[in-house]
């Protein structure tokens, strides 16, 4: 594996990664690539061209950008027939996995046994050879359309022969599953360069002007998906083939044609795919040692913003991970400085920080959006608030938008702390709210509840009850109260500077636990009126030692560095509980319940190591021995990046060596901090909070 910055002084080249293939090992195991397109809309497989996901496809187009997405092209089976009258030989050149009478997995056709190379850059590409036959699939997703084109070229054939293209389709939303018996069936228009293929309301076009069509459908059954199997998933479904396109291919020539793939009926409007944009970070000249990391962790974060569509106009969001996650408030914000700020994307920043400014309800910005309802929101978070507050902070202190924060960002930012100081939300039960208490720190829900980043329950269990004040919610508000003081006058300054006091006597005295020398991860009062501290050593303790303003010491900062590095730093995050804890889960597992079980409870964050590699140098004064240190901590993630992460970083990773990636293949913080981190790393007020 291997990263080539290809790039010249002014517009860099996508980077490019290569694989060679080994199909004994590769196939639907091996590493995943990602493609997207500004809407939400992606494509995504594996290097091998054997999909192991219900999530995977070549065209995964978004219905409302950026969610309503459906599974449109899943895949392409295409063949080279021979043409010799005394000669049926074909080639293959797909592969799908099926399953036989006993289980075991079998992957037809063989085009696996040719797939020589993956490729990956603005598209992706596959090379096949089968003796002197040289034939290459490359696919390219149009910037903000939901079109792909599928590229051919051919080259080596020694004597005339047929190629054949069946395009494959589901046509469903892409969180199922598609059978053959399901309803609405499938319909198919033919016309002059191709045809159309609609089930119910979802359609799509499917054009090769190069090609003659022959409206022969059919399908492929029992297709079956390993990393759904391994997930505990129901792992199985049918592909609907609605004909094949056929062109003859002349012996000793090099041939090339396209097929696009556009979603919804036959477009007017032009489908020539655009370049897509890139955003370099400011300030690194293309002869740096960093350019090349830089330029690649640029290149991911890109893939991470997105348009968001609504009736009240077009604005920018952030999709939380590839390929199942939308946007999700929390997440949009602790990425937004590292994905948009890091890279002066200013514009984009701000219409992010609108479209949850304007969707504030009772002092809350949402959790998520929902996936179908562009008018509906969660609202079930304690922290997405304060980290939309930590953002727009650094957004007005980066970008310089002074006029922002006067005319809209302030009066968001005001009517969260509002709502806390007040109480919220107000239609729920009193335990369950967010409240500042007499001591003037943040107390939030009951262990019903799950309103820290630490969210994850299933069938009635809530496995990481955090209720009470959380260490890191606590932490975030006392850094959005002098901050919001700095930034406003008179009365208000004032006010929030007196809460800033409060909270900041009262931070130390609540969660320092002298005894051990860190900070207890949350404290709550039990039935009885009994103050009561967390023994579990968490990760979340590691914001009161790296935002800028936290009552903390340095001394208590570095103590706090030292647990982390001890018991949770490894080379891929922190650890979510250590090891040394009885409750600790080492192995992410298989099924929904053994996954939520070990999501908090040992799994590694990659996103983590923003804030620990920050805290290493906050500690120290950004000295030159703690960048050091924070650069080493990130190197790890670097490699992975450029290596088996395909230009981009995982979602979590196994507790336990050798950390294991899983979740989501690519998740907005992890390069997002990644990013802001490596930055800092080399100038303190680079992509920090502005100050």
């Amino acid at each position: 594996m291997s990263l080539v910055p290809s790039r010249d002084a002014h517009t860099p080249s996508p980077s490019t990664y290569t694989r060679t293939i080994d199909p004994a090992t590769t196939l639907d195991r091996g590493p995943q690539w990602l493609l997207t397109n500004g809407t939400g809309a992606y494509a995504m497989g594996t290097v091998g061209a054997v999909n192991a996901h219900r999530y995977h496809g070549l065209l995964i187009a978004t219905h409302q950008p950026p969610v309503r997405r459906f599974a449109v092209l899943n895949q392409v089976a295409e063949s080279l027939v021979s043409r010799e009258d005394d000669n049926d030989d074909v080639l293959a050149f797909a592969t799908c996995r099926f399953r036989n009478a006993q289980g075991d997995p079998i992957y037809a056709p063989d085009g696996h046994l040719h797939l020589q190379r993956f490729e990956k850059g603005a598209s992706v590409a596959w090379h096949y050879a089968a003796g002197p036959v040289q034939f290459t699939r490359q696919l390219t997703l149009h910037w903000k359309m939901q079109t792909a084109t599928v590229a051919y070229s051919i080259t080596g054939l020694p004597t005339p022969m047929l190629l054949q293209i069946r395009p494959m389709f589901t046509l469903r939303d892409f969180h199922a599953l598609m059978m053959q018996s399901d309803t609405p069936p499938f319909q198919v228009q033919t016309h002059r360069d191709g045809f159309v293929v609609q089930r119910g309301s979802a359609a799509a076009t499917c054009l090769c002007p190069d090609m003659r069509f022959l409206d022969a459908p059919e399908w492929w059954y029992g297709m079956t998906y390993a990393g759904d199997a391994a997930r505990g998933l129901d792992d199985h479904e049918d592909h609907f083939v609605a004909g094949r396109f056929e062109a003859e291919i002349p012996a000793s020539e090099s041939v090339s044609l396209a097929m696009t793939v556009h979603w919804g009926r036959r477009p007017e409007e032009d489908t020539t795919p655009t370049r897509r944009p890139y955003h370099p970070v400011p300030g690194i000249p293309p002869d740096d040692d960093d350019a090349p990391i830089c330029h690649a962790l640029a290149e991911a974060a890109d893939d991470f913003v997105v348009d968001r569509n609504s009736a009240r106009g077009n604005f920018t969001t952030v999709i939380a991970g590839y390929p199942w996650f939308a946007d999700w408030g929390r997440d949009t914000f602790i990425a937004l400085p590292g994905l948009l700020l890091c890279t002066d994307r200013f514009d984009e920043a701000a219409r992010t920080l609108r479209v949850y400014a304007d969707a504030i309800h009772q002092g809350l910005i949402p959790n998520r959006f929902d996936d179908y309802d562009d008018r509906a929101a969660h609202y079930n978070t304690v922290d997405a608030s304060l980290w939309f507050a930590r953002a727009a902070f650094a957004y007005v202190a980066i970008a310089r938008d002074t006029a922002a924060w006067k005319t809209w960002l302030r009066d968001a930012v005001m009517q969260i702390i509002d709502a806390y100081v007040k109480g919220t939300p107000s239609d729920v039960e009193e335990a369950d709210r967010i409240v500042v208490d007499e001591d003037g720190l943040v107390r939030a829900g009951s262990e019903r509840t799950q309103w820290t980043w630490m969210d994850a329950a299933r069938d009635g269990v809530v496995f990481t009850p955090r209720h009470g004040k959380a260490v890191e919610i606590n932490a975030l508000w006392c850094h959005v109260l002098i901050a919001a003081a700095m930034w406003s006058e008179g009365p208000d300054r004032r006010r929030l500077t007196s809460l800033a006091a409060k909270a900041g006597a009262a931070f130390a005295p609540c969660f320092w636990r002298r005894a051990v020398g860190y900070l207890a991860d949350h404290v709550w009062t039990d039935a009885t009126g009994t103050v009561r501290q967390s023994t579990a050593l968490r990760p979340n303790q590691i914001f009161a030692a790296s935002l800028e303003h936290v009552p903390l010491d340095l001394d208590q900062r570095q103590r706090v560095v030292d647990t982390v590095r001890c018991k949770l730093l490894t080379p891929f995050g922190l650890r979510t509980l250590s090891p040394d804890d009885l409750a600790y889960r080492g192995q992410y597992g298989t099924g929904w319940f053994e996954r939520d079980a070990a999501y908090h409870q040992g799994t590694v964050w990659p996103w983590l190591i923003g804030p620990y590699a920050e805290a290493v140098m906050r500690a120290d004064d950004f000295s030159n021995t703690s960048r050091r240190v924070a650069r080493e901590a990130l190197a790890p993630l670097l490699r992975q990046l450029q290596g088996d992460g395909l230009g981009q970083l995982h979602e979590i990773h196994d507790g336990d060596t050798p950390h294991r990636p899983a979740g989501c293949m690519a998740q907005a913080w992890s390069v997002a901090e990644v990013l802001r981190a490596l930055l800092l790393t080399r100038a303190p007020c680079r992509g920090a909070d502005g100050n």
